[in-house]
């Protein structure tokens, strides 16, 4: 029990030894390239993401994002929804919260191009004057902002892994596009 409470111990001494050449390091790479297996896992969502650091805290970036979920999809055919996201583009400017260039929280704002298929309900009229009731599809397209919160790490010089969280607002098209807008996900990416 001893030698576990030592090693937990010395083990944070020996991490921050290292993160002083690794910030070096990590302060050469610019680019970085992510994936977001939560996303892919639980959405059947595709999202790539790219991000350019700049500075010394700041970094600027983009996020793509495909779905084509079986479950939503079902959902929005039997009426459990009114609206499906297909696809989003989020453009987004990060702030890193902490010191460490290998181990940092950090915040963004982001905004959001996002577009998908919309349901609704409309009242008809027949050539014989009787009302009816049918479902009539279209598309959607709207724009919004939001903010996250997020940890990032990297593993070997190079290897990311992200968390993230966050929420905004659809702006322009709110009778049709989801209320809410969410930036949740863990990627995992490689710093070059």
């Amino acid at each position: 029990m001893k030698k576990l409470f030592c090693l937990m111990l010395l083990l944070p001494l020996a991490l921050l030894a290292q993160e002083g050449a690794e910030n070096t390091v990590l302060a050469n790479k610019k680019n970085e390239f992510r994936v977001d297996v939560l996303s892919a896992i639980v959405y059947a969502k595709a999202s790539l993401s790219y991000e350019r650091f700049f500075g010394k805290d700041w970094s600027t970036g983009f996020n793509v994002n495909f779905s084509n979920s079986n479950k939503l999809n079902d959902d929005f055919d039997k009426g459990y929804r009114n609206n499906v996201p297909k696809f989003e583009f989020n453009p987004y400017l990060r702030y890193a919260l902490s010191k460490s260039k290998s181990r940092y929280y950090f915040a963004e704002v982001f905004g959001s191009y996002n577009g998908g298929d919309y349901k609704e309900i409309i009242r008809l009229t027949d050539e014989v004057g009787n009302d009816y009731y049918t479902t009539k599809k279209s598309k959607y397209t709207d724009f919004g902002l939001g903010g996250s919160l997020g940890y990032k790490m990297y593993f070997k010089d190079s290897i990311a892994l992200e968390f993230i969280v966050g929420f905004g607002s659809n702006l322009t098209n709110r009778d049709k596009s989801p209320d809410v807008i969410s930036r949740v996900g863990l990627n995992l990416g490689y710093r070059f």
